[in-house]
């Protein structure tokens, strides 16, 4: 069971490791590229810091997420992340909570996650093919519809997905994909 921290904020970071320390935790230090990915399991705990500075990390929680249990520590909240992680808080907490939200992380058990979302076809179809990059209007003639009810249906999609919008959608995008191909 190993902990890793990954964030550009050295306040924040050492603050963590050292009230880990305190807790009888010890989280390493790590960054994106050198983090083993290949080796971890539902055991591992990976804690990801996201800021104006490192946001291409965001791409990576999809993958981390179906790998180990995950904490994202947000500068602003993202609620399409809510998908993809297993606990989401922001940076503004204080340390103890974020100590006590890492404590209840680590003992949490992880399990392969099932997901299913409540789309319907037409849903479905749209998102796939607003995420492969068709626009409304190509998408609407293929479904012999209007182009307002396409992208009415694509709203109401990207809500139940927990986005505001298909922006928020395209972080978790290889994980919407896969999970449409066995739908």
């Amino acid at each position: 069971m190993a902990i890793y921290i990954i964030s550009n904020d050295n306040y924040l970071q050492e603050g963590i490791v050292l009230l880990a320390k305190e807790a009888n935790l010890e989280i390493v230090k790590e960054t994106m590229p050198h983090l083993p990915v290949e080796r971890l399991t539902f055991d591992d705990t990976v804690i990801l810091h996201l800021n104006l500075f490192n946001k291409c990390c965001a791409k990576e929680i999809s993958r981390l997420n179906k790998k180990c249990k995950l904490l994202v520590i947000l500068d602003s909240e993202r609620s399409a992340l809510v998908l993809d992680a297993d606990v989401i808080v922001s940076a503004q907490q204080s340390l103890l909570s974020l100590m006590m939200i890492i404590t209840r992380l680590v003992g949490m058990e992880k399990r392969q996650a099932i997901r299913n979302h409540v789309l319907n076809r037409v849903e479905k179809r749209i998102i796939c093919e607003s995420l492969l990059g068709k626009d409304i209007n190509l998408i609407a003639e293929s479904l012999a519809l209007p182009p307002k009810r396409v992208y009415t249906y694509r709203n109401l999609a990207c809500k139940k997905l927990g986005g505001h919008r298909v922006h928020d959608l395209l972080l978790i995008k290889e994980n919407l994909l896969e999970e449409s191909m066995f739908l």
